[in-house]
């Protein structure tokens, strides 16, 4: 195959990967998710480890004769190559042992971290050779492009539940500004770009929802306050399960390691300000009511209670099925 031809078929096994879309398996039982997604998944991981097998057998160097100086350039593209097959060959097992027994959400972080793992390996293999070869990469921002996503998802819902007045049932001569100002709410998170990133799931509800506070707020029901009680408990309800936003794979694997780094720096710096940690831990901003009160007031937290709270949030992490680094491989181990 030519540099080319290897080029392509990496992009043509990302491409298998993107069609599988993760987002839209959040509902679904384990037994379908390991009949359709898994499969789909392990087919596109497949393509990428035979690609890098081909790329590999390509850059290669032949048993050298004495005296003969090596390409370390195309020794390197090999390397990376069969290190990233030996990676998305593991990946391929994890993928081929699960049972219906698993839980569906562990499926789902498995199947988006071979994903993930898919879309890194590609990257820094097209990378190497693109470079040697003077071609044009095809393949970079893939996983930062993911992420941005997934953070801006996450800051709307976050604005969302910061926007509506109480989380408390308010009494009855509070229902109607509290709706109004749930009716607000919901028109802003329709009203964000990005909008058409939410699962199709939330937005079905939070049309559903939108439509009926409108209706009481206009008096359908005579403004009735049973009704208006139970219309703002399923608005409560809603923007709690809007935090599930938080189990996406790519931002599991983001948090976790944002958390590693910042009990890191808690670790090694005993110097580092608490308006400095809560600008570094933003990111994480609607992980944890007790982490976001640390961020959105520092100076009111003690430094036990930052590392109490961030132990916890990372110990919930661990476990939890992520990529791990190819070592000595720069290019591959990368922060994601």
């Amino acid at each position: 195959m030519t540099p080319g031809q290897l080029q392509t078929a990496l992009t043509d096994a990302i491409h298998l990967a993107r069609q599988v879309d993760l987002r839209r398996c959040e509902q679904e039982e384990a037994p379908r998710l390991l009949q359709e997604t898994v499969p789909a998944l392990r087919n596109a991981v497949l393509a990428g480890a035979q690609a890098m097998g081909s790329v590999r057998a390509h850059y290669e160097e032949d048993e050298d004769p004495p005296g003969f100086v090596a390409d370390t350039r195309r020794q390197r593209i090999a390397d990376l190559a069969f290190m990233a097959r030996l990676d998305l060959g593991e990946r391929l097992e994890r993928l081929g042992v699960m049972t219906a027994s698993e839980a569906p959400w562990n499926i789902i972080a498995m199947c988006g971290s071979a994903r993930r793992r898919l879309f890194k390996c590609a990257a820094a293999v097209e990378r190497a050779l693109c470079a040697h070869e003077g071609l044009t990469p095809r393949l970079e921002g893939l996983l930062t492009q993911e992420l941005e996503r997934s953070l801006k998802v996450r800051q709307a819902y976050v604005l969302f539940r910061r926007g509506l007045l109480t989380r408390a049932e308010p009494t009855a001569p509070w229902l109607a500004p509290v709706l109004r100002r749930a009716a607000v709410c919901f028109s802003e998170l329709t009203g964000r770009e990005i909008y058409e990133d939410l699962r199709i799931e939330d937005r079905t509800e939070l049309r559903r929802l939108q439509a009926a506070v409108l209706d009481w707020l206009h008096g359908q029901d005579g403004h009735d306050a049973v009704s208006g009680r139970r219309l703002w408990q399923d608005v409560a309800v809603f923007a709690e399960l809007l935090t599930q936003v938080n189990l996406r794979p790519e931002l599991r694997e983001h948090d976790q390691a944002l958390l590693g780094s910042l009990l890191l720096s808690l670790e090694l710096d005993p110097s580092l300000s608490a308006e400095r940690l809560a600008e570094l831990a933003h990111p994480l901003l609607g992980v944890d009511d007790v982490l976001d009160d640390c961020i959105e007031n520092p100076t009111a937290v003690e430094r036990a209670e930052w590392r109490e709270t961030l132990e916890r949030l990372a110990t919930g992490l661990l476990g939890e099925h992520g990529a791990v680094p190819l070592p000595e491989q720069e290019s591959l181990a990368a922060t994601r």
